[in-house]
């Protein structure tokens, strides 16, 4: 009789228990690390620290769906709702006591990129500067941040895709692309011109990690249980794999 009773109480208190653990997951479009892949139907999102979240969640059972949404509504909820999660966000100082943290998932490094073979070659930011023509774009992140370290030969594409600086750097345009490593990587890849450019060993314009970012309120419980289980994803080989899909 007792045993009828446990497992009755069980069934009733199991929703709550699952309710309580269930997360809001957030993320945006942010190619190589979550991205849409294929047309119509056929349409899904993947990307390096999409396929680790979603192992992550294999491995502690949890099936709550991962919503793609704009960066600046994301993180809005993620300020208002308790157990809500958004990646991937880089944890910076400014954003250190504003969220929990679970990670890191990725690394965020941002290179810039040379033409396969080219002689073109500096070992500091102070040395690129005085290069002839750095390819950027208009208001897109590695344009503000060289501008605001004083670069001034800055060849400046006014619109468009940044990744379009890949055929200006082919063709000899610009000496160099500076951006996100495994974005530069991702879409050399797509473009079919990965052999054609190469990152300039040694030099590196800023770093930094990708973390899942948690509401403050989000229990300490679910914290921990998510973090213990990326540790050991990344012990058992599986980010490491995952990570070389989207390598050379």
């Amino acid at each position: 009789m007792k045993k009828i009773i446990l497992v009755f109480a069980f069934l009733l208190l199991a929703p709550y228990a699952q309710a309580e653990n269930s997360v809001r997951i957030m993320t945006e479009e942010f190619a190589p690390y979550q991205f849409y892949e294929g047309d119509g139907d056929d349409k899904k999102i993947t990307g390096i620290s999409f396929e680790i979240v979603q192992a992550l969640q294999n491995k502690i059972s949890n099936t709550d769906p991962i919503k793609v949404l704009p960066w600046n509504r994301a993180l809005k909820l993620l300020a208002k709702h308790k157990n809500s999660a958004l990646f991937s966000t880089a944890r910076t100082p400014q954003r250190e006591n504003k969220y929990k943290w679970v990670g890191p998932l990725a690394k965020l490094e941002m290179v810039f990129f040379k033409k396969a073979g080219s002689d073109i070659a500096f070992n500091s930011m102070d040395e690129a500067k005085k290069l002839s023509k750095i390819g950027v774009t208009k208001n897109i992140a590695t344009h503000e941040i060289l501008v605001n370290q004083g670069f001034e030969n800055l060849e400046v594409m006014q619109s468009g895709s940044d990744d379009k600086n890949i055929r200006r750097l082919i063709k000899g345009r610009v000496d160099v692309w500076p951006t996100v490593y495994y974005a530069g990587i991702y879409s050399a890849k797509q473009m079919g011109v990965l052999d054609q450019i190469e990152a300039v060993p040694g030099v590196t314009i800023m770093s930094g990690f990708l973390y899942i970012a948690f509401n403050k309120e989000t229990d300490d419980r679910i914290i921990h249980q998510w973090q213990t289980a990326l540790d050991e994803l990344k012990s058992e080989g599986t980010v490491d794999t995952i990570m070389k899909k989207y390598e050379k």
